[in-house]
């Protein structure tokens, strides 16, 4: 039987892992979102589409997959009532996302004269833990 003083051991360490698994899971969602986003941007980028233009979509193509992942997935958070609400945060939250990705983008590639590819990189990894905190504590919380 296990005393009683190893429980609250025990609940921290159950606490911790959950933690870890939940931040990892947000960091491969992240990545999937990247991959999805750096994809999309280097096949509009191909075809001759202006590379804001193409930065733009795709980031409104990366931040459908984001949403499904971070809400199912890394939040685990599958209740429906609350889907509409959250995809218009998580939107709302994209979209000032966005504004900050092409800033960046726009900067590097025009001042730094960096390859559009790291600019865009960079641009959506500067996103990233501002919206984990956002995601975790406001659109995606547990609510009682």
């Amino acid at each position: 039987m296990i005393r009683a003083s190893f429980l609250p051991t025990i609940f921290c360490i159950l606490k911790c892992y959950y933690w870890h698994m939940r931040v990892l899971k947000f960091f491969i969602t992240g990545g999937i979102g990247l991959s999805v986003n750096l994809g999309v941007f280097h096949m509009l980028y191909v075809f001759d589409v202006p590379y804001l233009t193409g930065s733009a979509a795709a980031f409104f193509i990366a931040m459908a997959v984001g949403f499904t992942l971070q809400k199912y997935w890394t939040f685990e958070e599958h209740t429906l009532e609350r889907a509409r609400t959250q995809f218009l945060l998580y939107a709302a939250l994209a979209l000032c996302n966005l504004a900050v990705n092409t800033l960046v983008v726009y900067a590097l590639v025009e001042y730094v004269n960096a390859h559009y590819l790291l600019a865009q990189t960079v641009g959506a990894g500067s996103v990233a833990l501002a919206s984990y905190v956002a995601y975790r504590f406001y659109i995606f919380a547990d609510r009682p």
